[in-house]
Formats: structure tokens, sequence, C-alpha cells
């Protein structure tokens, strides 16, 4: 059975229990538990770890942790060494991710859009794109959410479907 999505249950199931392993490992490293602001997604076995840590050596072991799992098939570490983000700026990424959601789901162009085949991460005004789109569907969405107040910078990790 498929999704609204065109992915079946069975895959989403499998995105989160391999969020939740990797997640898993934050919470079992004291480090990473108390002195990081980690963001786990997953998208069709697409591994993306944002945010901050305190040194190189604590995000390459989470890192590693991911690259492990079987069903990770790619892992982007966007890990930044640098002092936790302020409730200011986490409130401020917030806002650019509720409004690039809202963006793209109002993209008329190009016909046949399913903006649930797309995740919005932002980091320190940082704008990752996920997801498995056409080119011509990844050019409307950069062109829509690069216009997005604070946005500093757009990072595409799409899979094309074309």
């Amino acid at each position: 059975m498929s999704t609204a999505t065109g992915r079946s249950f069975g895959d989403l199931i499998s995105d989160q229990r391999l969020r939740n392993r990797i997640q898993a490992q934050v919470l079992q490293d004291e480090e990473l538990l108390h002195d990081s602001n980690i963001t786990v997604t997953v998208f069709n076995h697409v591994v993306l770890l944002t945010g901050e840590v305190p040194d190189a050596a604590a995000g390459q072991r989470l890192a590693a942790h991911a690259r492990d799992q079987d069903e990770a098939r790619v892992v982007y570490n966007e890990l930044m060494i640098a002092p936790l983000s302020s409730v200011m700026s986490r409130s401020r990424d917030r806002m650019i991710r509720n409004s690039a959601q809202s963006r793209i789901r109002r993209l008329q162009e190009p016909e046949g859009l399913d903006p649930d085949r797309v995740r919005v991460v932002v980091e320190r005004q940082r704008l990752y794109l996920l997801g498995q789109v056409s080119r011509d569907e990844a050019e409307a969405i950069t062109e829509t959410v690069r216009r997005i107040s604070g946005v500093r910078e757009v990072v595409r990790m799409f899979e094309y479907g074309d």
C-alpha cells in the first residue's frame, strides 16, 4: 500500500526507525546529549545531520554511527563546530522553515508537484531541501524558497526522478 507521496508505509516506517536509531546514539552519548543541538532528518534512507556540536570528534562519531546503519544510503554531515544556537536563532529558523513549507504547498507550477515529497530543514538560516522531485520541480522550489527573508543559503539534496 502506498501513501499520497507514492512511498509505501513500510518505507515511511523504515525511515522513522533509521532516524530513531541515530537519535538514540545522541541520547546515549553524554557529550552529544548535553553540549550539542542536533537534528536528524531521514527521507528515503538519505540522512541529514544538522546542528551544533562541541568539536569535530563528536560530530564524526555521530556521522560514523549513521553510516554504519545498513538502511542509510547516504549520510550528509552538516554539523557545525559551534556554540549552541540561541532560542532566538532557533525560532527564526522555525519561522523560515514554516514559510518555506507554506510556499512549497502553494506552488502551482510545475503541474503535479507533490509537496509531501520534499523535506525542509533550516539551521542557522541555511535552508536544506531533501526529497524526490523532477529537475523542473527542484528549480521551482528553490526559486520560491530562496526569496524568503532571512534565508542565507539554499542547499539542495534532492534525488531527481527525471
